[in-house]
């Protein structure tokens, strides 16, 4: 069966959508064994070396030596903001709260692509999408306090952390939109890694974090970074592929996925269950983004 470009996107972040769930996995299985700023580059380390060694045929010296110098900072921004950065916090957040939590407070990225998109691009506001993402923000802070009259210094910490890397995601998203298509897929894939992996190193230097070389003597720490090397691999580049072929709202859209992926394996692997008022949190944040994006694209 031959798909369109357009199915083939939506299908490739479906996948990434799953990719992210399963991430979230390989993080805690890591932490048997490496630092959560280790484990990041460790991570981000793998799947750098494993798309050079997948996809060579693909990646020009000559193209990347040609690359403009506007999107080098957008590639800079990607690598470092959308990537690296936002995975530490992903990390620290899927360690410090539940996977439901990280999967429905991290889908509020459309709201952070909104905001920066007013801010930076002087995008036209409205107030019906003001009210779906403080409809939003108040769902979150019922996920995080565990609360229906939530009180923000009960704001958990992991959460915190997942909105952060929502945010992250947000810069990732729209600098791939307002790339040139000088690059192909494999060169922003590698680049962007590569990014990802100093910036994600440097910042556990300056945290002061050693990496424990007994982590690859540990099975289940070995399968972890496996597994997370593969799927920084491949989440990498389907995302590419898919934000590039569908507008930012429409990707946005699909990646909700991960709320049903998630609290699956949540409760599969680790017998995270729900509360009432979380499932009500929840419900709250999804109401608010989805109807954003209809609106969006209405």
């Amino acid at each position: 069966m031959k798909f369109s470009v357009k199915e083939r996107a939506i299908i490739s972040l479906c996948i990434v959508a799953f990719s992210y769930s399963l991430l979230n996995v390989s993080i805690r299985l890591l932490n048997s064994g490496f630092g959560p700023f280790s484990q990041v580059y460790l991570r981000i380390c793998l799947g750098l070396i494993l798309t050079i060694i997948l996809f060579f045929r693909e990646i020009s010296l000559s193209k990347i030596k040609k690359i403009s110098s506007k999107d080098w900072f957008i590639l800079f921004l990607m690598g470092t903001i959308g990537y690296g950065v936002a995975v530490d916090f992903a990390t620290l957040g899927v360690l410090h709260t539940n996977l439901l939590n990280v999967a429905v407070i991290g889908s509020t990225t459309p709201f952070f692509i909104f905001l920066f998109s007013v801010i930076f691009l002087q995008k036209s506001f409205s107030k019906s999408l003001l009210f779906f993402l403080l409809l939003s923000f108040y769902g979150i802070c019922v996920l995080a306090t565990n609360s229906l009259l939530p009180v923000l210094n009960h704001f958990a910490s992991g959460d915190f952390y997942i909105l952060l890397f929502a945010m992250g995601i947000g810069v990732y998203i729209l600098g791939r939109k307002f790339l040139s298509s000088h690059l192909n897929n494999s060169e922003i894939a590698v680049i962007v890694m590569f990014f990802a992996f100093i910036s994600s190193l440097i910042i556990a230097i300056g945290k002061g974090e050693a990496l424990h070389l007994a982590g690859f003597e540990n099975p289940t720490a070995l399968l972890g970074l496996f597994l997370g090397g593969t799927l920084n691999l491949v989440a990498t580049k389907l995302e590419n592929f898919g934000f590039h072929n569908l507008s930012a709202v429409t990707g946005s859209q699909i990646m909700l996925l991960e709320n049903i992926f998630s609290p699956l394996l949540g409760f599969i692997l680790y017998s995270e269950t729900i509360s009432l008022v979380e499932f009500v949190g929840a419900v709250v944040v999804l109401t608010g983004v989805w109807f954003y994006i209809k609106h969006e694209r209405g």
